[in-house]
């Protein structure tokens, strides 16, 4: 089933920033029912989205990105609009592991959620389509190896 978008026909731009933030949420809400605590980082254009406590010993950094056209973004830093000048430098930038731990892929059409640790990405392009990402559909274990993981790094 394919979800409703924007059938009250909000402008674009808006429209565009209120599917993110729901993006944001529904990433969150999946976390916490597959049973992780989960919260989300009120801080407009951070590095991550949210924070899953894993093991109560390792809070991982999530950033959350939406797909809307069948493929999962790994850079952040851009913006779009009118109110963006054309002129200003780039700040485009591909997610690493200073940045967020895991990037957690929402699909727009049907809220499937792709857990993809960020150290996988950084050989990848900018973006991936979510066709060749399956191994990353609702693979919510990847949590706990990532935590486990960062776990044996720290001690």
């Amino acid at each position: 089933m394919s979800w409703p978008k924007n059938i009250t026909q909000i402008a674009e731009g808006n429209f565009r920033t209120i599917n993110g933030n729901a993006d944001e949420m529904i990433g969150v809400g999946r976390c916490m029912k597959a049973g992780f605590p989960c919260s989300r980082v009120d801080i407009t254009n951070g590095k991550y989205d949210a924070i899953v406590d894993v093991d109560a010993k390792r809070l991982l950094r999530i950033q959350i990105k939406g797909s809307g056209n069948g493929s999962i973004g790994f850079t952040g830093g851009t913006r779009s609009g009118q109110q963006i000048s054309r002129q200003a430098a780039s700040r485009k930038y591909k997610y690493s592991p200073e940045d967020c731990d895991i990037i957690l892929g929402v699909d727009g059409s049907n809220g499937d959620c792709y857990i993809i640790p960020v150290e996988d990405i950084q050989n990848w392009g900018d973006s991936k389509n979510i066709s060749k990402l399956q191994e990353y559909r609702e693979n919510w274990g990847l949590l706990i190896e990532v935590a486990k993981k960062l776990n044996e790094k720290s001690d």
